[in-house]
């Protein structure tokens, strides 16, 4: 009922320009009474999930095909026409990188919602230790399985992403992604590519 009342009032101050604006930046403050329900129809852009509790990795929901990987031959390859000469990074060299941590809704519209604390290495830093400038359009994630999720320049530059091997203090489990997931604030997790092997830069 809250967030139909909010909803509701934003609606009727559409003619009020610079009323709206002062809203344009606020978010709907999560809380735990709100049901999984109400949430799944929001766009995590327009939430702040801070107020909510730290799912446990065993209620994270689970997508996908579940991939084996020999982390002693795997690499993260960065390639593409923006990268001169292709990167190879092992496990050990990504996980030696500078990393953040970082408290992450992940809402699958109209199926499930996730709220984590992932750590990773930010795609920036990946980007640049490639020698990628900023003559790139587009950047694509691959996963072993066969997904890939794009993004842009101005989406890259714009929201925080990064390569998370770790969720709640704990190395990234088999089946959330390891060894590498892309966390995409404010982006669904439908875009949040999972065992990951490649990014290209075009």
């Amino acid at each position: 009922m809250k967030m139909r009342i909010l909803t509701l009032a934003i609606a009727g101050m559409v003619l009020l320009s610079p009323v709206l604006g002062a809203w344009a930046d606020e978010r709907i403050k999560l809380t735990p009474e709100m049901s999984e329900h109400e949430i799944v129809r929001l766009h995590p852009k327009d939430v702040d999930a801070s107020l909510l509790p730290l799912d446990s990795i065993e209620e994270l929901n689970r997508t996908g095909t579940s991939q084996d990987v020999d982390i002693a031959t795997w690499r993260l390859e960065v390639r593409g026409e923006k990268v001169d000469p292709a990167l190879s990074l092992t496990y050990e060299e990504l996980s030696q990188m500078k990393m953040i941590k970082k408290k992450v809704i992940l809402i699958c519209p109209g199926f499930f919602v996730d709220y984590a604390e992932w750590e990773g290495v930010p795609l920036l830093s990946i980007l640049e230790r490639a020698n990628v400038g900023e003559e790139y359009d587009t950047v694509t994630f691959s996963g072993l399985d066969g997904y890939s999720s794009s993004f842009s320049r101005e989406e890259v530059e714009n929201n925080v992403l990064f390569l998370a091997l770790k969720v709640n203090g704990r190395t990234l489990p088999k089946e959330h992604g390891f060894p590498a997931r892309l966390v995409a604030e404010d982006t669904f997790g439908g875009r949040w590519v999972k065992w990951i092997s490649a990014i290209e830069a075009k």
